[in-house]
């Protein structure tokens, strides 16, 4: 973005976004300390938050609201929440520099599902994005059916596993994840679910005023798959890295959302704390034609350096069956995020799943993410909360979206990791995508195929 376009940018917050969701904006640098300076200097800052500061300890969001500037050091990535003419003071003068590289609105996220809601539930989760989606378009000047193919086989969910646990080759292979560090960054966790009593779990929350605490449902599902027991309390085993160590991130609120700020910081801690694979089934939506966000890339690079492996749920606002189908969603699209799409039990792309029809967003590979049974909120959370808005059955619940696939792929993951320490993250990468079944399905729906657990070691 010039310095010209970002000074006669229109910055003011359109009424859509909630008073608690107003974005700020994320910079990038390549030089940080001299750019830093530079804006400090022109937007008259002198209150600047690093997170090298917090070392020992997580940096709380909350506590740092009097700082007109977080800087994400490990990932290169800066918030600025100033009012507008002062960024645009301090961002015309370092943008004149080669320090900064990229400006950007904050985006907000949200927890991905399946849509069938009610007209109420996706006016409410399109409300958020269409406010930033506007702030983008003012800042950036961006522009705003296929059926899968039926296969042979068929899967359903037993009395010893779901159906995605068989359909991925998990119940075949003898590895648990053990020593691999799994973080799921989502709506927190039912931290009293008996299904993971005396578990290694590691869990801080990023939502100001709430607690880890998952008062959504959204994130004990998710976590559930990825890194459920081996034998549940009740029901067939629905975890596939059963021992390995779970880090919950709360970085979603109760409500099922949050400012892109909540993630970077979840990111941020996971890296800090050794995580091997991170698990994200939230996004926003991406326009076609829209670019990934390079705020985002960066911190996915960065990821990358540090041996980590960030797994990401494409989205869910396709309608294939009246041909619609929507681009990769972010921060999935980010090249450095795998892209995960979602099939059903006999192996069709969901109606829902988003597609790599944009340059910028592909999708990698696919996971099992229709009618998916995992662990719930041992108490139903209320009052009802989107993405579902509708009440949890107590402990165990089935549901669909690109988010159920998500965690099918970063549980298999860990398992990966366990069997081969010494692989990059992009080796883990492209092993996970070159032991994927291939699909009588077009790439750019389901990636290199469903993903398929190691059945060796």
């Amino acid at each position: 973005m010039s310095e010209s376009d970002f000074l006669q940018a229109d910055y003011s917050i359109p009424a859509a976004v909630p008073e608690d969701l107003t974005p700020g904006f994320l910079v990038a640098f390549e030089d940080e300390a001299a750019a830093l300076s530079q804006f400090a200097d022109g937007a008259g800052i002198q209150q600047v938050a690093h997170s090298r500061d917090y070392e020992r300890e997580t940096l709380e969001l909350s506590d740092r609201e009097d700082r007109d500037v977080i800087v994400f050091d490990e990932l290169g990535v800066a918030l600025v929440t100033v009012d507008p003419e002062r960024a645009q003071r301090g961002m015309g003068i370092a943008s004149a520099s080669s320090g900064m590289t990229n400006a950007e609105p904050e985006p907000i996220f949200y927890a991905l599902s399946d849509f069938g809601l009610p007209p109420e539930a996706t006016a409410y989760l399109r409300g958020y994005n269409d406010a930033v989606n506007h702030l983008q378009a003012q800042l950036t000047g961006l522009f705003p059916s296929q059926p899968g193919v039926e296969s042979a086989a068929v899967f359903s969910d037993s009395s010893a596993s779901t159906w995605g646990l068989m359909a991925t080759e998990v119940m075949s292979s003898k590895l648990s994840g053990d020593g691999v560090k799994v973080a799921v960054l989502d709506t927190g966790m039912d931290l009293n679910h008996p299904d993971f009593a005396g578990r290694s779990i590691v869990s801080q929350s990023f939502i100001p005023g709430q607690a880890v605490d998952d008062r959504n449902g959204h994130g004990t599902h998710c976590i559930g798959t990825a890194c459920g027991p081996r034998n549940p309390g009740i029901g067939p085993r629905y975890g596939v890295a059963y021992e390995a160590e779970i880090f919950a991130g709360k970085v979603l609120s109760n409500q099922g959302s949050s400012l892109g700020r909540s993630t970077i910081a979840g990111i941020e801690w996971a890296l800090r704390r050794g995580c091997d694979i991170i698990s994200m089934s939230l996004g926003g939506r991406v326009s076609p034609g829209e670019g990934f966000s390079p705020a985002f890339e960066r911190v996915g690079r960065q990821a990358m350096r540090n041996n980590c492996l960030i797994v990401a749920a494409a989205g869910n606002e396709s309608d294939r069956r009246r041909g619609q189908i929507e681009p990769v969603g972010s921060p999935a699209n980010c090249p450095s995020f795998m892209a995960v799409a979602a099939v059903d039990s006999q192996m069709r792309v969901a109606n829902f799943s988003n597609g790599g029809i944009n340059r910028d967003g592909r999708v990698d590979i696919a996971g099992p993410g229709v009618a998916i049974y995992s662990s719930a909120p041992d108490s139903p959370a209320a009052p009802l909360q989107p993405p579902f808005f509708r009440r949890w059955s107590n402990r165990y619940d089935t549901i669909g979206g690109t988010s159920m696939a998500t965690p099918h792929v970063s549980g298999i993951a860990a398992l990966y990791r366990q069997a081969n320490p010494s692989l990059s993250a992009s080796q883990l990468w492209r092993l996970i995508t070159s032991t994927a079944s291939p699909l009588p399905i077009p790439s750019r729906d389901v990636g290199a195929g469903l993903v398929q657990a190691p059945t060796g070691c």
